[in-house]
Formats: structure tokens, sequence, C-alpha cells
């Protein structure tokens, strides 16, 4: 039997928990928010489910899911793309994208197809966890952080020799051990260092958990904001 949280960070990447990801999350402990906050931050419920299945995985694949999220409509399009680009290598997929009138984060998860394939299959919470994100930047990211807090507290957030849990300025950090092969949980690994040549590439993401916010190329991201 899975842990819960670990069930909930698994929907994504192995849609292993329930068709649905946002009923298969469940949690007893009221929302944590951020070192600091007023009991006015604390993020919802709603939200914490909301973002528990990506909760657990790298900070910036977070970001890139959090951008793509809330273009919708572009997740079908680039769905569609890599099935009509099946047994394209990663290079060559890398190289196409790069021409795409898409948002960066759509075409970052186009290296990370088990991802957006997910996307594609969760389609009504990927476009509610794009709104969420849209309408209230800084409640989507406590939740995050939240839900990270609670999966430690419970013993099922550590480092491994995969990824590095740090703490940094009352934040839970997750970053790859390597800085270009990223494990998801589900124990899927990437090698992401192909984006690298191109702006969208998985360097130029991070979050800055303080101010609440996505970053791409050192400022905040904001196509992703209505």
């Amino acid at each position: 039997m899975k842990p819960r949280f670990l069930c909930a960070a698994l929907v994504l990447a192995v849609a292993g928990c329930a068709d649905d990801p946002v009923a298969a999350v469940a949690f007893d402990a009221a929302p944590v928010a951020a070192a600091g906050a007023t009991a006015e931050q604390h993020p919802s419920q709603k939200v914490e489910e909301l973002v528990a299945p990506i909760a657990l995985y790298p900070d910036v694949l977070v970001a890139q899911i959090l951008a793509a999220a809330t273009q919708p409509a572009e997740v079908v399009h680039a769905g569609l793309w890599l099935d009509e680009h099946r047994g394209a290598s990663a290079a060559e997929l890398a190289q196409a994208v790069d021409g795409q009138p898409w948002d960066a984060g759509i075409k970052a998860l186009t290296l990370l197809p088990d991802v957006l394939a997910a996307l594609n299959r969760n389609y009504a919470w990927t476009m509610a966890l794009g709104e969420a994100y849209a309408a209230d930047p800084a409640e989507v990211l406590r939740a995050v952080q939240a839900v990270r807090r609670k999966a430690q507290a419970a013993g099922e957030l550590a480092s491994t020799p995969e990824q590095r849990v740090l703490a940094v300025g009352g934040a839970i950090l997750i970053e790859p051990a390597s800085p270009d092969l990223v494990r998801v949980p589900g124990g899927l690994v990437s090698d992401v260092s192909l984006g690298d040549r191109f702006a969208w590439g998985w360097h130029s993401w991070n979050v800055d958990w303080q101010h609440g916010a996505l970053m791409y190329q050192d400022a905040p991201h904001l196509s992703a904001l209505k």
C-alpha cells in the first residue's frame, strides 16, 4: 500500500491512485503555511488537494507544469503533436518543438512526454490547476509548500540518491541530484540536458517561493497570469 502523500504525487506520473487526481487526495491535518505566514495566508484545503499530485515533483517541474496548465488548449495541441512525432529522438523533438508558437512551459514538457500525457489524461484537473494559479499564484505555491511539509513530517519526503530536499528561507526545495537527469515520483528518469540549447530548457525555470511566483529566465513568468 502506497503512503497517501506518495500516492498523491504519483498520480500524474503513473495514474496509479485514481482516474481523478483531485478526488484521490485526502488530508487529515489542517493546512500548514510557510514560516511567518499569518492565518489569512493559509492555503485552502481545496487548493492543497489540487496541487498534491505535483507537490513532490522537483521545483523546476512544478514551475513548468503550472505554466503549462494555464494554457490547456496548448497542452492538447502539444499532445497531438507528440503523437504525430512518435519515434523521434529527444534531440529531434527539442529542435522541432522550438519553432512552435506555444508557451515555454509546454515546450519544456515535450521532453517529459509522460507528464504531458498525464496532463491531457486529467484535462479537467489540468484546467482547474491552471485557473487556480492564474487567479492566485501565491496561494497555489503556499499550498505546494504545505503538502511538502506534511509529507516531510510523515517521513515521506527526504533526500535520496536521485534528489535533494533542502530547507531554504522557510521553504522546502526539491531538486535533482544530477543537473541533467530528472526523476519524478513513480521512478521515471529523463535527460533534460537537450532542452538547454533552447530558451525554454530546464535550467531556465525555477520557483520564487518567497514572493510566490514562477520564474522563467530569471524573471516572473507573466504569460501564465491572466
